[in-house]
């Protein structure tokens, strides 16, 4: 009964140790083999910030072209997740810029604050899977942020968060077998996951490479993920072919016991165009409902998000349905801006021909 009762209280212990708070920054580097063999790169550096059960991940993605993104994700319920992109303007120098109002920090120019129109999305997911396979987050949240996760299951059937095939836009549903090693029992970070392939191979493997202890709680100090991906199994039982097509290294440069964010959602904008994967109806394939927040700051509520698609619907001052194949790809800002500046001078150069031709015999 003894025994029983200090297990139970090592336990209770632990988990409270983990319901603190931290804040974790970094550096991700990620190589993608593509179908043509060619290897793409991707690094980026991430803060997060958790705070009991609730995190946020920031990412600044410098993308070679002299572009600057910096992205947001966060959930503070556990059923959905925020997310914020905003290009950021890459003349001058940047420089780090200052906290205000709970506001994220910034690269600025000068005294300028450089924030470009981006996009925002709601999704009703629990776990930040990408839409797109270069993505991060799903590996940033798994190491680092999915502690109150993992004492939840009741299956070892689990969400493969590098797999953008279980995103939101493709199938949320999406399990795979999976096995896993907690740094100190329920309420921890994992020391190494191990997601299961049709034969029990080994198809993604997430594993440690050192840890931090920040006042008791235990945060990795990076680590290494790989993604294989495999051939038949052979009459012999020899999977043929096991070959490493996504590999990803992360290395924590900082890591303290404290939150510096009071709210771990993204900042919302005036004037951003969100797109809400909960309003997206169970039939509709190709495209996710869109909708214009006139004020920042409150992200609005199921109920809240379908009253203004409907009024912009009313309108016509709504950007109706979001192509799957456009979302992070072009943002849709950018492409009304070009329109309504590029439109005018084409009719003035149509016009110029026209009255070109017109004089000709």
């Amino acid at each position: 009964m003894f025994i029983r009762a200090a297990i139970t209280l090592a336990v209770v212990v632990a988990f409270t140790s983990w319901a603190a708070e931290y804040e974790v920054e970094g550096k991700i580097r990620q190589s993608i083999v593509q179908v043509n063999s060619i290897t793409q790169e991707y690094s980026c550096d991430f803060t997060i910030y958790v705070r009991d059960c609730s995190w946020l991940i920031k990412t600044i993605d410098h993308d070679g072209n002299g572009t600057i993104w910096q992205r947001e994700v966060g959930s503070t319920n556990g059923m959905e997740i925020y997310e914020s992109n905003v290009r950021l303007d890459p003349a001058g120098p940047a420089k780090q810029g200052t906290e205000n109002d709970d506001r994220t920090k910034t690269i600025t120019s000068g005294a300028r604050t450089s924030k470009l129109p981006g996009q925002c999305f709601i999704s009703g997911n629990s776990i930040p899977v990408e839409l797109l396979d270069k993505g991060v987050n799903g590996h940033l949240w798994l190491m680092f942020a999915s502690q109150c996760y993992w004492g939840n299951l009741n299956t070892n059937w689990l969400t493969p968060v590098y797999d953008w095939h279980a995103s939101v836009g493709a199938n949320p549903k999406g399990k795979v077998a999976a096995e896993w090693e907690l740094m100190g029992g329920p309420g921890s970070l994992p020391l190494q996951v191990r997601y299961l392939g049709e034969w029990g191979q080994t198809n993604g493997l997430y594993r440690v490479t050192g840890t931090n202890s920040v006042q008791g709680i235990l945060i990795p100090s990076g680590f290494v993920f790989e993604e294989s991906h495999v051939g038949a199994l052979q009459s012999n039982g020899v999977i043929h072919g096991m070959t490493v097509r996504k590999r990803v290294e992360a290395d924590v440069t900082s890591a303290k016991a404290v939150c510096s964010r009071q709210s771990l959602i993204p900042v919302l904008e005036s004037g951003t165009v969100i797109v809400d994967w909960r309003l997206k109806e169970p039939t509709s394939v190709n495209s996710v409902p869109s909708y214009i927040m006139r004020h920042s700051g409150k992200w609005p509520s199921v109920e809240e998000a379908k009253a203004i698609l409907k009024a912009a619907q009313q309108s016509q001052d709504s950007f109706g349905q979001i192509r799957l194949a456009q979302l992070h790809h072009t943002p849709v800002l950018v492409v009304l801006m070009c329109a309504f500046l590029l439109g005018p001078l084409g009719i003035y150069f149509v016009w110029r021909r026209s009255g070109k031709n017109a004089g000709k015999p």
